[in-house]
């Protein structure tokens, strides 16, 4: 197409095409209609109440999901998506296709569902197919009357105006054409580059779909190990991990030992030149017998720790330090206490540069410097876990084939916000990271089916990522973990911009917290361990307030607003009072509820005690300024 012809199609305008489409699909059935990027799109889907027009918001430097659903009334052999260039509207500005991945979603036959979820929390109840992983070709052939989305990944460019973008989706394919207007609307702040979590799915490197094409350590192995690290990092992973065997050993006791790092060190170099953070390497202790046996211990593999002293070398030769974790022996119990905390001493007395890290199913494990528990240990044990984190140690967590019941997992049959709520949960208890054991371990020889996901374990659980003809492929669930990432560092950069306004205003700001506002809003989202909604709408709509809020702080007239009790806080009667305070440019007028708040000071610094009525749950806040006003409000829940 031309840029001429570009041009011209786009003089209709989103508001003309809505009402010409509006006018045809009032007449037939809908072939063609928008989904949020929080659907997984049975082959039953219809279009229903879908609206007219493909939305999606994102920051600068955010990959923003979306999606569209086609359902043609015939076969069509081959259907090609194609997305025009984006105009930015009322003002210059364009982003292009290529700053957007359009892939379709391929579909995955299940016979079984994964034991120990409840039937409302299910997608769908087995047999059925599942959408999860993209097709690698950008055609393919679509079956009559079967809902066939196409995922859209909106790769907004880092120096993008703020605004709305305009343009056309379409999917064209021998003798059949259908569009949809799209409208991205681009904030005006940054998705910070720096990872403020860390993520790691150990993987199988290289992997089915390479391990027998590739030679180990040849250029083509570290040209595809690169690869695969800038796709991980493309999906916000900080992590990878390898085998501490990677440093080679010879010699014996008698002679000695000799070591060669050499490939250990071009591992290494190759993920962090790709922008991974830290290296997880596995294992260099072991259990002496099944790990929920009272006799078992923990014990040392010598050779492992020989290995470890020889990259504690590295480490300070090369600068690596905080680049390198060891696990020790995975998911030690209450009875490896004792054995387990001492091989940790003994790993730092070696290593003193590698850090230990673990995935746990006890609390006391001596001086681990990360601690990493399930989930549903998390949530039993959070007392213990949080005196460890106060101590000095990071605290991640882990899911795996558990926890079920209700949950949030990545299974394949549970609902992707199950998926993306994960790294709510990271924000509203502050912690540091999260790990799942599986990227990539597959079972059996065909990846693209329920065994291959699957085998043994819960739907999904070995793999997340899917191998294509040169790299790794994504998912729905792999994309729903990014979205859940880049909500956290919406959360994060809220968070830093209300510090950023205590540091400015000084002494007179000193009772504001700046997460108090990030977790009242985290809390719309995710309540709990378990407890967190089930509504697409309410997460979008709580991240589109998130963005809200981080773009009125950098527009005039400011107005930061904190109360106590937080936001959302049941207020039973015998007084009811929250107090407000608050952050105005000096000079602004400020009211609480229509009434003038006079204790404004010259720092722009005010208070109120406010008398909650029995019917009156929303404080309103209200600042003017400057020929501007703005108004915040903050809702409580009131009970006898």
């Amino acid at each position: 197409m031309t840029s001429r012809t570009r041009i011209a199609t786009n003089t209709i305008g989103i508001a003309g095409v809505c009402a010409i489409a509006a006018s045809a699909w009032a007449a037939e059935p809908r072939e063609f209609w928008p989904a949020d990027g929080l659907t997984k799109v049975l082959r039953s889907a219809t279009a229903g109440s879908a609206p007219p027009v493909l939305e999606a918001a994102g920051a600068r430097g955010e990959i923003v999901s979306a999606q569209a659903v086609l359902r043609a009334s015939r076969n069509l052999p081959g259907a090609t998506a194609a997305l025009s260039e984006l105009h930015r509207k009322g003002a210059s500005g364009t982003i292009g296709p290529a700053a957007v991945k359009l892939q379709w979603v391929r579909y995955i036959d299940i016979n079984r569902n994964t034991e120990g979820i409840p039937a409302d929390e299910l997608v769908a109840k087995a047999p059925s197919s599942l959408p999860d992983p993209y097709w690698e070709d950008p055609t393919i052939p679509v079956k009559a009357d079967h809902a066939q989305p196409v995922w859209i990944e909106f790769h907004i460019p880092r120096d993008a105006a703020p605004g709305d973008y305009e343009g056309r989706l379409s999917v064209t394919g021998e003798g059949f054409a259908a569009e949809l207007p799209v409208r991205l609307h681009v904030w005006d702040f940054e998705m910070p580059q720096e990872r403020h979590l860390s993520v790691v799915n150990w993987w199988n490197f290289p992997g089915l779909g390479f391990a027998d094409k590739v030679k180990s350590y040849s250029p083509e192995y570290w040209q595809l190990l690169s690869r695969f690290c800038a796709f991980l990092v493309e999906h916000r992973q900080t992590d990878i991990n390898t085998s501490v065997g990677l440093i080679e050993e010879t010699g014996n006791a008698q002679q000695g030992f000799v070591h060669d790092t050499a490939r250990l060190e071009r591992y290494a170099e190759t993920a962090f030149a790709a922008g991974i953070r830290q290296i997880q390497l596995h294992s260099v202790g072991r259990a002496t017998a099944g790990l929920t046996e009272p006799h078992s211990r923990i014990e040392p593999v010598e050779s492992h720790l020989r290995r470890l002293a020889a990259l504690e070398q590295v480490i300070r030769r090369r600068g690596w330090t905080r680049r390198f974790a060891v696990s020790i022996s995975d998911e030690p119990f209450i009875y490896h206490e004792e054995t387990y905390a001492a091989m940790v001493d003994r790993v730092h007395k070696t290593a003193p540069s590698v850090r230990c890290i673990e995935a746990v199913e006890a609390e006391y494990l001596g001086q681990l410097d990360i601690y990493v528990p399930k989930l549903s240990h998390l949530n039993l044990w959070y007392p213990r876990f949080d005196q460890v984190r106060r101590e000095g140690a990071e605290l991640w967590f882990y899911t795996c084939c558990h926890p079920t019941g209700r949950y949030p997992n990545r299974f394949l049959d549970q609902p992707l916000i199950k998926t993306r709520v994960l790294h709510w949960i990271n924000y509203l208890y502050d912690m540091d990271g999260y790990l799942h054991w599986g990227l990539n371990h597959f079972a059996g020889d065909d990846p693209y089916t329920q065994e291959g996901i699957s085998q043994k374990l819960p739907l999904g659980d070995r793999a997340i990522a899917y191998p294509g003809r040169t790299g790794l492929l994504g998912s729905l669930r792999f994309s729903a973990q990014r979205d859940g990432l880049q909500d956290f560092e919406y959360l994060w950069v809220l968070e830093d911009r209300l510090r950023s306004v205590k540091e400015k205003v000084g002494r007179e700001a000193f009772w504001l917290d700046p997460r108090q506002r990030p977790v009242e809003l985290c809390r719309r989202v995710v309540r709990s361990f378990h407890d967190h909604t089930r509504d697409a709408k309410t997460l979008l709509e709580t991240r589109r307030a998130i963005a809200e809020e981080i773009e009125a702080l950098q527009t005039e007239p400011l107005l930061v607003v904190q109360t106590s009790p937080p936001e959302g806080t049941v207020i039973p009667a015998g007084p009811r009072v929250v107090n407000v305070r608050g952050l105005v440019a000096p000079g602004a007028k400020v009211t609480v509820n229509g009434r003038a708040v006079k204790t404004l000071r010259p720092s722009g610094y005010f208070l109120l005690a406010h008398f909650m009525g029995d019917k009156q749950p929303t404080i309103t806040v209200r600042v003017e300024h400057n020929g501007r006003a703005r108004t915040v409000r903050r809702s409580f829940h009131l009970t006898d």
